[in-house]
C-alpha cells in the first residue's frame, strides 16, 4: 500500500551490523554509548534507538532534555546523557527521571545542587573539560574553583568526566588530538587527586573509536559511524589502506515517487527563473519533494536521483515541495514509480558524501537536514 509521497527507510540489519563492528574494536572495559542527537543524525530517534536497544545497547547520548525524556519513557534502565545545554527550568525534569546532564560551569553546578536539595535527590552530572575545541568545557584555570564547588555540593553526584576532539578525523597529523588527550588525562588525574573519580570517563568519538583505541577509557560515544557514514574521507582511507577491521554499511535510504511524467521539446524552459532549458526533446518527471523536505536547493541542475537503476539529472531549480528530473533514459517510467533520492539502486548509488560534495558541506548536514516530519520506516 502506497501511503507516503516521500519516506526514509532505515535498515535494521545495517545498523545492527555497524554496532557489532564498532563494539568489536573495544576492550571489555569500555561501555558502548550510541549518540542519537539530531534525530539520530536524521535517521529517526525512535527507530534508531529501538534497533540499538534490541542489539543490546543500554547507553544513549542526546542533545536535549526533551529527547532524553522520550528515551527514558521507553528505556527505564538505560544510561541517558544530555550532551547539549539544558535550561535551568528543566533541571527538575533531569533529576526526576535520572537523566545525566553535561555541566561545565559554576552556575550549572550551583543550580544542580539547589534542585537536588529541593527534591532530596542526588543530581547526576558529567563534567565537560575544555581541551582544545573552544566550545563547552571547564578551562584548566578554573579546575580548582570547580573542584571546591563540587566538594561542598553534597547533592551533586559526578557520574562522568568528558571532553571532545576538535580535528581527530580531519588531520593526517594526530599531534593536536594527542595533546587534547594528554590534557584530558591530566584533568582526570587532577580531579581524582581531589577525590572526584567518576566511573564514566569518555572522549572517544567515531574516529577515535576506530583509529585510537587508547582513547576508549570507560565509555565511548559512537556517532556518525553508527549510521554507516565515515566521519571523514581521511578516516575511511586510513581504514582501507592500513587494514583496520571495520566494515560500515549505510543505514538510510531516502525515497519518493513520480507524481507526473511529461514529454517536452528541446529548448523548453524548466522551473523557476528559467535557469535551464531542455537540451533535447525528452521526458521529465515531477517529484513531490523539495527543499522543505530537506533536499538541498544547491542541488538545482546538478543533483541526480535513481529510477529503475538509471541516473536521472535534476533539471532547473529545486522548489519548496517539488523538483523536476530528466527521465528520458528510464525504460518505461510511470506515475508513482519509486525514486531513490539517497541510497543504492542496482549498481548505482547516490551517497550522503556525493550530495555533500555537490552542496559544499558534510554528510552530517545532508542527513540531519532531512525533515524530521518525513516518516522513518524500519526495513
Amino acid at each position: 500500500m502506497q501511503t507516503h509521497r516521500t519516506w526514509v527507510e532505515i535498515s535494521a540489519r545495517a545498523l545492527t551490523s555497524n554496532i557489532s563492528a564498532l563494539r568489536s574494536l573495544l576492550d571489555s572495559e569500555a561501555r558502548f554509548c550510541v549518540v542519537v542527537k539530531g534525530n539520530a543524525y536524521g535517521h529517526g530517534l525512535k527507530e534508531s534507538a529501538s534497533i540499538a536497544h534490541s542489539a543490546g545497547v543500554d547507553a544513549f547520548a542526546v542533545d536535549s532534555i526533551d529527547d532524553a525524556l522520550f528515551l527514558r519513557e521507553h528505556y527505564p534502565s538505560a544510561l541517558i546523557l544530555v550532551l547539549g545545554y539544558t535550561l535551568f527550568d528543566r533541571f527538575k525534569d533531569a533529576v526526576t527521571h535520572d537523566i545525566h546532564l553535561t555541566l561545565y560551569d559554576k552556575e550549572g553546578i550551583e543550580h544542580a545542587q539547589q534542585i537536588g536539595k529541593e527534591m532530596a535527590r542526588l543530581f547526576p552530572i558529567h563534567i565537560k573539560i575544555e581541551t582544545g575545541t573552544s566550545r563547552q568545557g571547564v578551562l584548566e584555570t578554573d579546575f580548582e574553583d570547580i573542584v571546591r564547588l563540587i566538594q561542598r555540593s553534597e547533592m551533586v553526584e559526578v557520574i562522568g568526566i568528558s571532553t571532545h576532539f576538535a580535528n581527530i578525523e580531519d588531520s593526517r597529523n594526530p599531534e593536536y588530538a594527542e595533546q587534547q588527550f594528554i590534557r584530558f588525562q591530566e584533568a582526570v588525574n587532577f580531579f581524582k587527586e581531589q577525590g572526584i573519580d567518576p566511573p564514566w570517563k569518555h572522549c572517544a568519538c567515531s574516529a577515535a573509536i576506530i583509529l585510537y583505541p587508547q582513547t576508549h577509557l570507560s565509555l565511548v560515544r559512537a556517532g556518525i559511524s553508527l549510521y554507516g557514514i565515515w566521519s571523514s574521507e581521511l578516516v575511511e582511507n586510513t581504514v582501507r589502506t592500513q587494514g583496520f577491521s571495520c566494515d560500515l554499511q549505510p543505514v538510510l535510504t531516502w525515497k519518493t515517487r513520480i507524481a507526473q511524467i511529461k514529454s517536452i521539446g528541446m529548448g523548453t524552459p524548466i522551473g523557476y527563473g528559467l535557469t535551464e532549458v531542455m537540451k533535447r526533446s525528452g521526458r521529465i518527471a515531477i517529484l513531490p519533494v523539495g527543499y522543505w523536505d530537506g533536499y538541498d536547493r544547491r542541488l538545482s541542475s546538478v543533483g541526480e536521483v535513481l529510477i529503475k537503476g538509471t541516473r536521472c539529472k535534476v533539471l532547473g531549480r529545486i522548489c519548496m515541495n517539488m523538483m523536476i528530473v530528466d527521465v528520458s533514459n528510464v525504460p518505461q517510467p510511470k506515475k508513482e514509480d519509486e525514486v531513490i533520492l539517497l541510497g543504492v539502486d542496482g549498481r548505482h548509488k547516490v551517497s550522503a558524501s556525493d550530495i555533500a560534495e555537490l552542496t559544499q558541506t558534510i554528510p552530517y548536514e545532508v542527513l540531519t537536514r532531512i525533515n524530521p516530519l518525513i516518516p522513518r520506516v524500519v526495513v
